[in-house]
């Protein structure tokens, strides 16, 4: 899901609100059941509102640095750079709170983060900072930032409520909820035009990407609850990768196809690796 609807948002590159319709449908779809289930109980601890203000700006940050990224960058660079950066920022949070990785972790982390690094070169002789230095790399960087920021607080926040799907699928549409306003925002700041048309595609492109979206990170939100460690969740999360450079060589025709395949086994590697330590 997570690989499909970024696909999606690189094919509809040039429609910089679908975003914000796509977290439009999943509130308005979302917002009565999730009232209901929090009048009838067991309803979220107080803290866990605050954290839901705070991880709404975070999200948004990470679908504006999608949205104008991917405007000017492909798909295999765009994509796997903004999810690499996150891993090894997640893992020392992850000892700040007490929880150290065990080294077949950390070697699997290591080996996502090489992986995602090799994917946007078209040859290994390409290596340089200067691959990376380029228009699209400070939208990845604002994407690798709302990554971490809204991680580490769903992480947080996850722990803090009622175990199991149903609570982690009432967080997954709130956010939503909450993300709408702070987008908004960040899209108007970015000078970015909010007022065009759009017809009965468009929508359906949105509602397409909102059931993506918000079903995959209920996933991920779920997940949370049943393993401590977010760096973990996070470099785990990065098997979309493996799917999306693969299926970007064939839907998008994008070049270097054998090398950035060969950086997905990699990625794969990764996390089998971390998949072991997880059931150490």
């Amino acid at each position: 899901m997570h690989a499909g609807w970024n696909l999606l948002a690189h094919s509809r590159r040039s429609d910089v609100t679908l975003f914000l319709r796509t977290t439009l449908v999943s509130a308005v779809v979302g917002l009565v059941p999730v009232m209901l289930l929090q009048w009838q109980g067991p309803a979220f601890p107080l803290e866990v509102w605050g954290l839901l203000a705070i991880t709404g700006a975070f999200q948004a940050l990470y679908f504006l640095g999608l949205t104008l990224g991917y405007r000017i960058g492909d798909f295999t660079v765009i994509y796997p750079l903004a999810r690499a950066l996150p891993v090894l920022f997640l893992a020392l949070i992850d000892i700040a709170r007490g929880r150290m990785p065990a080294p077949l972790g950390w070697l699997g982390m290591l080996l996502v983060f090489a992986g995602c690094a090799i994917v946007p070169l078209e040859s290994l002789r390409m290596v340089s900072l200067a691959r990376y230095r380029n228009r699209a790399f400070i939208w990845v960087l604002v994407t690798a930032l709302g990554t971490v920021g809204y991680t580490t607080i769903d992480k947080i926040a996850a722990e803090a409520l009622p175990p199991g799907p149903l609570s982690a699928a009432q967080y997954a549409i709130v956010e939503t909820i909450a993300t709408l306003p702070f987008l908004w925002l960040a899209l108007k700041l970015a000078g970015q035009k909010l007022n065009g048309a759009h017809g009965v595609a468009e929508w359906r492109f949105a509602a397409l990407a909102a059931v993506f979206i918000t079903g995959a990170y209920f996933l991920v939100l779920w997940a949370y609850q049943l393993n401590p460690f977010a760096s973990y969740i996070s470099a785990l999360r990065q098997f979309s990768i493996v799917i999306g450079v693969v299926a970007a060589s064939v839907l998008f025709h994008e070049p270097a196809r054998r090398l950035r395949i060969g950086a997905a086994v990699v990625i794969a590697l990764g996390i089998i690796c971390i998949a072991l330590a997880s059931l150490a």
